[in-house]
Formats: structure tokens, C-alpha cells, sequence
């Protein structure tokens, strides 16, 4: 019996570091997008091309790395949580169009859509409501 005990946790504390993506990873990306969000907004306010694109690309480094583990065959959360990153960079790209472009309204307009991405990232992951 202990030497079964001892199999199982042994297989399962493998099984969680193999995954690679840890917690502590989670959420160091989580607070980098942050950051990034608060340059790409200030960058905005200010009118200033260079800290939005700063923030633009730190955050499309950070929401590359983002992943969750799925916690059973039918969590659907994984593939959510997937799609709703490629939407963050989708919009980053399109607000670094917009700026580039001088259209602060339309990089604004992203920017709320980035916003949206994440908090119903968070609604569904992280169960707020």
C-alpha cells in the first residue's frame, strides 16, 4: 500500500512539472500584460508613438506565453483561454495600425476591445462575477 501511495504521488508531481507552465509563470505573464496594458493607455493619453508601440509589443511577447492547464478531458477553458489571447494580439496589432496610422480614435477603440478580451478571459477562467 505505502509503496503504491509513494507511485502516485511520485506520478502526479511529475505529471504537474512536465506541464512546464506553471502558476507562478501564469502569473508573471498576467501582471507583464498588465504593465503593458498601463503603457499602451498612458502611451495614448500622452500621444506618444513610442510607449504605445513599447506596450504593443510587450504585449503581444507576454500573451504568446499564456496557457492553462486543462483540469479534464471535457475543460473547454484551455481552447477559451487559447483563442482569447490570439484576439489580445489580433487587437494589438490593429492598435499599432491605428497609431502608426495617426488614428488615436480607432487605437482606442482597440485598446477597450484588448480590455474586453481580458476581462471575459477572467469572467470565464477565474469565475468572476
Amino acid at each position: 500500500m505505502r509503496k503504491i501511495l509513494t507511485t502516485l504521488v511520485a506520478i502526479s508531481t511529475l505529471s504537474i512539472s512536465l506541464y512546464g507552465y506553471s502558476q507562478i509563470d501564469r502569473v508573471k505573464d498576467m501582471q507583464s500584460m498588465e504593465t503593458a496594458m498601463s503603457e499602451i493607455q498612458k502611451g495614448i493619453l500622452y500621444n506618444n508613438k513610442k510607449l504605445v508601440l513599447e506596450g504593443i509589443e510587450n504585449l503581444r511577447k507576454a500573451s504568446v506565453n499564456v496557457e492553462i492547464a486543462p483540469k479534464d478531458s471535457m475543460d473547454f477553458s484551455v481552447r477559451f483561454a487559447k483563442r482569447q489571447s490570439e484576439n489580445i494580439r489580433m487587437y494589438a496589432e490593429k492598435i499599432k495600425k491605428n497609431i502608426q496610422d495617426d488614428h488615436k480614435h480607432g487605437a482606442t477603440k482597440n485598446y477597450t476591445k484588448v480590455l474586453n478580451e481580458c476581462i471575459s478571459c477572467h469572467n470565464k477562467i477565474r469565475k468572476w462575477n
